[in-house]
């Protein structure tokens, strides 16, 4: 039995994320394809476009067999955090043999080199990265110069110790990277988050094998979907789209726009259907409580934020009276030293009152959604796993220890309240996380 898992947020689910795991099938070979996914609120610091059940019944139309939550504290952390809770889930449930993940360059020893590096920091590297850093460098800069050097220079491999067969992709042994490589490679979206993938598996010592696939269709940050538009069909690169240019629809006009564009068609019905009721949420859906919840807020309380710096906390206690809206305060309080990315997660920790950082170790494995006829996976989940599997919430008190539980209760709070925007927009009666059932597929 070969199983690949792929860590996501299908923020939406598009015909790009069908690709991957028609790849994972046919190109791989998987008898089982396991999803991590994050839950109601994503890595960019937002809500979800739409529900995480909702996204778990896409991918499972489209050919996933198992789809599994990421806690909220890991969904919503850096790249780095967020890579480590992913490959932390997926290797923990003893089955999985390969982890794909999509990347602008494709070449999975090339990232594994890098990662070896980086996860490692020899000391030569670091010595040479703070050469460049004090020299006036940004760190981005500053990487990339030193990372070159390094190689240029290094003898011994980094993690060559480690007796597995990911580790054995990052050996440095006759890798080439140029200024200009190096800068393209660490300055692209997928191949970060790839290499933070990679940099995870080494760190863990963990036994699955990564696998980057080349990245079709428009860039990460790509909002123009007109080439989606007029691709001549499916297997054409320019249809699959970037989750953002869809996001960007909702914006605009999303009733009077033709989603069979972008998103596959065994899973349109489920994302049609959530349109029709108005089952979706921006970022806006946060302007109101968001601005409550700063109001409340000290320089005393922000402090108990573990990521949220001196620097930020000035910046928000210093512009909170010209909040506008989530967006709007996003931009004001952006500067050259913090992204904008890193400032909408901090202000969605604070809408979520969330003070604890991602674990490093994920201590369960929450079902959102299955295919009944994989019960075989599942059977061999509960026997190889080293954490407990979880498919019915309301048995969390019993199913998992105290690390466990406060985790998940973080996460199903965070839920009810995407729940609550979601039925003030919807004007649907609420349902609590407790009561919801993981979408079974027949």
């Amino acid at each position: 039995m070969k199983v690949v898992g792929i860590i996501a947020e299908y923020n939406p689910f598009h015909k790009g994320h069908a690709y991957q795991i028609r790849y994972a099938r046919s190109v791989l070979k998987a008898d089982y394809i396991i999803v991590a996914t994050s839950g109601d609120f994503v890595q960019r610091g937002t809500p979800a476009l739409m529900p995480k059940h909702v996204r778990a019944e896409m991918a499972l139309k489209c050919g996933a067999d198992l789809v599994l939550e990421l806690p909220v504290s890991t969904a919503t952390a850096s790249a780095e955090a967020f890579a480590a809770g992913g490959v932390s889930l997926l290797s923990e449930l003893g089955v999985v043999d390969e982890l794909c993940f999509g990347s602008e360059c494709g070449n999975t020893k090339l990232l594994m080199g890098i990662a070896g590096i980086l996860a490692n920091e020899p000391e030569a590297y670091r010595h040479i990265l703070q050469q460049k850093l004090r020299s006036g460098m940004s760190f981005p800069a500053a990487r990339s110069k030193a990372l070159v050097s390094y190689i240029e220079t290094a003898d011994i491999p980094p993690y060559s110790s480690i007796s597995n067969a990911a580790a054995a992709l990052s050996a440095q042994n006759g890798l080439v990277l140029s200024p200009e490589q190096a800068e393209t490679i660490l300055s692209s979206p997928n191949n970060i988050l790839g290499i933070e993938y990679c940099k995870a598996i080494l760190r863990q010592n963990s036994q699955m094998i990564p696998h980057a696939l080349l990245r079709e269709g428009r860039g990460y940050h790509d909002t123009n979907l007109e080439a989606v538009s007029n691709a001549s069909s499916a297997q054409d690169a320019s249809a699959f789209p970037s989750a953002s240019g869809i996001r960007k629809l909702f914006t605009l006009n999303p009733e009077a726009t033709d989603f069979s564009r972008f998103i596959p068609k065994a899973a349109l019905p489920v994302f049609l259907a959530s349109l029709k009721d108005n089952a979706w949420l921006s970022e806006d859906a946060l302007d109101l409580p968001l601005h409550y919840k700063l109001l409340l807020e000290t320089e005393e309380t922000l402090h108990t934020y573990p990521e949220l710096s001196d620097a930020l906390i000035r910046r928000i206690l210093k512009f909170r009276n010209q909040y506008e809206g989530f967006s709007q305060f996003a931009d004001l309080l952006k500067t050259r030293d913090i992204t904008r990315s890193a400032i909408c997660r901090s202000l969605l920790h604070i809408f979520l009152d969330q003070k604890e950082k991602a674990p490093e170790r994920i201590p369960y494995a929450r079902v959102l959604g299955f295919c009944k006829n994989s019960s075989s996976l599942l059977g061999q989940i509960k026997k190889s796993a080293s954490i407990p599997l979880l498919t019915k919430a309301a048995d969390a008190p019993s199913v998992l220890d105290a690390e466990g539980y406060r985790l998940f209760r973080g996460t199903c709070e965070s839920s009810n309240l995407y729940e609550m925007l979601l039925c003030h927009k919807t004007g649907h009666g609420f349902v609590h996380e407790l009561k919801k059932s993981p979408r079974i597929l027949l």
